[in-house]
């Protein structure tokens, strides 16, 4: 009876360390040992650098742009007249669409929202803080909006065509959306 303790204890330590040790399978392949949480020691993260200044409001995740450039290319200039919006109103579920030179202001029916539209570019790419496009193609269409309530600014921003909902004009009644756009 005095043997069992020792061998309680040889068993135990023979079971820790197959545990620990490397195994290969019947395939040849090699099993890790698996590591419990009580075995690894967890370093503290350092922390990250600052992110870029946030413009607030309802798109915290957007960097400040305020200061970007916007270049439109020789190949681009002149060759879009017009972009056509597609409008939501989310009370009656009506979708309408509407067609605005570039350049103008467009008043959305029975509300006080006026829409300016800005640069359009058809293949826009974002360098930094340059806006610009690479090709006159339709890849990544998007418009520079300013839409106006109550003759308070309430979005300043970019419209894409294919990604509609990515930093998109929010509003409790209306959306605005890039459908499409018109060529000169």
């Amino acid at each position: 009876m005095k043997h069992i303790p020792h061998f309680m204890l040889a068993v135990s330590l023979m079971f820790f360390v197959s545990c620990n040790k490397t195994e290969t399978n019947y395939m040849g392949e090699v099993n890790e040992p698996v590591v419990s949480s009580a075995q690894v020691e967890i370093e503290p993260v350092d922390e990250s650098p600052t992110p870029p200044p946030l413009r607030g409001g309802a798109h915290d995740d957007i960097p400040d742009l305020s200061g970007a450039q916007v270049i439109v290319p020789d190949m681009v200039k002149g060759k879009w007249k017009g972009v056509v919006f597609m409008l939501e109103d989310k009370i009656s579920h009506e979708i309408t669409e509407h067609t605005v030179n570039i350049g103008d202001e467009w008043s959305i029916p029975n509300s006080k929202i006026k829409v300016k539209t800005g640069t359009f570019l058809p293949d826009l790419l974002i360098q930094g803080t340059v806006f610009t496009s690479v090709s006159n193609e339709l890849k990544n269409p998007a418009v520079h909006v300013i839409i106006v309530e109550n003759g308070q600014e309430v979005f300043k921003g970019w419209l894409f065509s294919l990604f509609p909902g990515m930093h998109s004009f929010e509003h409790a009644q209306f959306a605005i959306t890039l459908k499409d756009v018109i060529p000169s």
